[in-house]
């Protein structure tokens, strides 16, 4: 029987600029990740005896980030626009198909193209 999920609310923990790098709009979309899935990461690591420290559950996080960037023939260190958008698409799937409820997934997806529409690219 699956075991029931709380799920944070997220949303940028500052007032955005104008305009963002992609570096930053990455680092924003880590925050979102991290705050959405790192509490069920930190029990599932704890569960599997794994350790759960927050550093941990930070690198479980980018690793997953990673991976998205990969589906979509980007790359992490080096983000575009483009791929940022095709990355949060990746990981609104990735999402649902881990049992997030739909109205959680779309909330973060509007924030984060909020966040993608100001992304300059340099």
């Amino acid at each position: 029987m699956p075991r029931e999920r709380a799920y944070s609310e997220w949303r940028p923990k500052r007032n955005l600029p104008p305009q963002l790098s992609a570096l930053e709009a990455r680092d924003i979309m880590f925050e979102c990740c991290y705050t959405l899935h790192g509490p069920h990461f930190e029990l599932t690591k704890s569960s599997l005896g794994i350790r759960s420290d927050e550093q941990r559950v930070k690198q479980s996080v980018k690793g997953m980030l990673r991976l998205a960037f990969k589906r979509v023939d980007g790359d992490y260190d080096r983000p575009t626009r483009d791929h940022l958008l095709k990355v949060i698409e990746v990981m609104s799937e990735q999402s649902l198909s881990w049992g997030t409820p739909e109205d959680v997934v779309d909330r973060h997806m509007n924030e984060l193209r909020r966040v993608m529409a100001r992304v300059v690219e340099a």
